[in-house]
């Protein structure tokens, strides 16, 4: 009986570990990469709607490589659009009344889509709406000035560079956020 008592007030001295994280962290971090989507959507949406008119401007319909090329382009933007959009529904649906281990499963799951559209889909998009672009190079070539088109070139190189830095950048710093929520 006395190792029952002894063992009776271990467990009523025991106090329990708070989480290292609160309720209002985590969603405070959740709207943070929630906020982040919506300007991807709508940076992307707008994208989409310069390089739609930019094909009826040059009536791209009319030269099969400048079709190709912008369409190209606009579907790698439509696509991601697409999957931004579906992946903000997955996370908007977590019951937010639910137990903490269910919560943390579906984060989990919501990490690893996020990791597979970072890292798999992400790549094979940026390069088809580089490889549209790259199509529409002997367009550009035939239809303006060499000095133009040399700059249409540099230009390309920079900002390609640059954009798949910051998206690198940004593809880290969203999946950072979400594995601290974990």
């Amino acid at each position: 009986m006395n190792d029952f008592q002894h063992i009776k007030e271990q467990w009523q001295q025991h106090q329990t570990p708070l989480p290292n994280k609160n309720i209002n962290e985590i969603i405070e971090r959740s709207q943070e990469i929630k906020r982040k989507q919506q300007i991807t959507k709508i940076v992307l949406g707008i994208t989409v709607l310069i390089l739609m008119a930019f094909f009826f401007y040059v009536s791209a319909y009319k030269n099969t490589r400048a079709f190709w090329g912008l369409g190209l382009m606009i579907g790698s933007l439509c696509i991601r659009i697409i999957m931004e959009y579906f992946s903000s529904l997955k996370k908007e649906r977590f019951p937010l009344y639910q137990n903490m281990l269910a919560f943390n499963q579906q984060l989990v799951n919501y990490y690893k889509s996020r990791r597979m559209i970072h890292y798999l889909w992400t790549p094979v998009l940026f390069a088809s709406y580089v490889f549209g672009f790259v199509l529409l190079l002997p367009v550009f070539k035939q239809q303006l000035s060499i000095g133009f088109f040399k700059y249409i070139i540099v230009s390309s190189i920079i900002i390609f560079i640059a954009l798949a830095v910051l998206i690198g950048f940004q593809v880290r710093k969203e999946l950072k956020i979400i594995k601290s929520l974990q």
